[in-house]
């Protein structure tokens, strides 16, 4: 999907982090049920929101924190690489837990924490920042090359690989290219 003339990178990651707060909420309403169709659905959940995390973090990782580093601040895009990696570490944690796992629920806890400070920051300073420093016609390309970059992502949390751009954009491809097959072999991220 190539993002609309008129809809900038600000928008574009802005809408994402209203997906994850959606999906946050629900599974908030799920935390502490243990019946078999509340379990399944906290994994489903769990999948989608860790899927449309990593995309969106190995986009922003690629196209926009070199420009924020570059252009903007540079302690903006470490920070912001930073939280990105913490919240690394917590999907990883979450892809290897049963949803029935007493701990699951605060892992998700944490997570939801994680990213709703992230973007918190993210949108009350860096996003004020990139409308400041750039032309209309540079963040619309900006929100091109995250939606080119945000369909071959890879899908799943690698903690251990460094939040760089031309570390994310060599491995990239192939950490995409496994994680694929294995959702595709294991039916994640697709509704059951």
């Amino acid at each position: 999907m190539t993002a609309a003339p008129d809809r900038d990178v600000v928008d574009l990651l802005s809408a994402d982090h209203r997906e994850f707060d959606r999906l946050f909420r629900e599974l908030e309403a799920l935390s502490g049920r243990t019946g078999a169709d509340d379990l399944r659905r906290k994994r489903e959940l769990v999948d989608e929101v860790t899927i449309g995390i990593v995309r969106h973090a190995v986009a922003e990782e690629t196209q926009v924190y070199p420009r924020v580093e570059a252009e903007v601040d540079r302690e903006e895009a470490e920070r912001s690489k930073h939280e990105h990696g913490e919240a690394e570490v917590t999907m990883k944690r979450l892809e290897r837990m049963d949803p029935g796992d007493p701990a699951f629920d605060g892992e998700v806890a944490t997570l939801a924490r994680e990213i709703r400070g992230h973007v918190e920051h993210e949108e009350g300073r860096m996003f004020a920042e990139l409308r400041r420093t750039f032309a209309p016609d540079q963040l619309a390309q900006m929100a091109g090359d995250v939606e080119r970059v945000k369909a071959i992502a890879p899908t799943r949390a690698h903690p251990l690989t460094p939040n760089e751009a031309g570390v994310r954009t060599v491995l990239g491809p192939v950490a995409s290219l496994l994680d694929h097959l294995r959702d595709a072999v294991s039916g994640r991220g697709r509704p059951s």
